[in-house]
């Protein structure tokens, strides 16, 4: 082979090492650009999903706080009421003896099966305040529950916002792994499944002893 041939082999293998570079290149621009298309268009959709999504969290934290002030004053209530009644037992059962003490045989059966009849509705009554403080707890708990889920998603927004703007990947997966973490404090606050703290630094030690 002359060295014209040569050199001209050589120029050519050259030109298509070129061209295949140009292609390779052209192609991650494409791949690049309609990743980032796709980026462009689904993180709106998934940002109006997580608003959507923290709008309904917030109308059950809204709904537990209500609840646990309803059974707050309904237990205030039946406590006080509790305590009445027990003030009636008191007195009925004085009442019952003095007159048993005096002969009074009537009257002290009179007043005994009052007293009795106390005994029983303060138990109905205390029953029914505990029965209430313990919804009052239930909700308190879901609520607590329901407020960091509005933390994780209000924070997951942001992250997905700046993601859009900035098209940072990293960004909007640290997003989805919060929306996960908030849906699951969501579903564990209806159904208060696991006894997880809400405590920052007892919510850690949990998880640690968890996984």
């Amino acid at each position: 082979m002359s060295l014209e041939q040569s050199s001209e082999l050589k120029d050519t293998q050259s030109g298509k090492q070129t061209e295949e570079k140009a292609v390779s290149y052209d192609l991650k621009n494409i791949i690049k650009e309609i990743s980032q298309e796709a980026h462009n268009s689904k993180t709106p959709i998934y940002i109006a999903i997580l608003a959507a999504f923290l709008a309904f969290v917030s109308m059950a934290d809204d709904d537990a706080g209500k609840r646990a002030l309803v059974a707050h004053i309904e237990a205030s209530n039946q406590f006080s009421y509790f305590q009445a009644k027990n003030i009636r037992l008191t007195s009925s059962e004085i009442a019952a003896g003095t007159f048993k003490s005096l002969g009074q045989v009537a009257l002290a059966s009179e007043w005994q099966q009052k007293a009795d009849r106390y005994s029983s509705e303060k138990d109905e009554i205390l029953a029914t305040a505990k029965a209430e403080k313990a919804k009052q707890e239930i909700a308190i708990r879901q609520g607590d529950y329901f407020g960091i889920a509005i933390a994780l998603l209000q924070i997951a927004i942001v992250l997905a916002s700046v993601s859009l703007i900035t098209g940072g990947g990293v960004l909007l997966s640290f997003s989805f792994v919060l929306s996960l973490v908030s849906l699951f404090v969501v579903v564990n606050g209806y159904g208060l499944y696991y006894d997880i703290p809400t405590d920052p630094k007892l919510a850690i030690d949990w998880v640690r002893s968890h996984l």
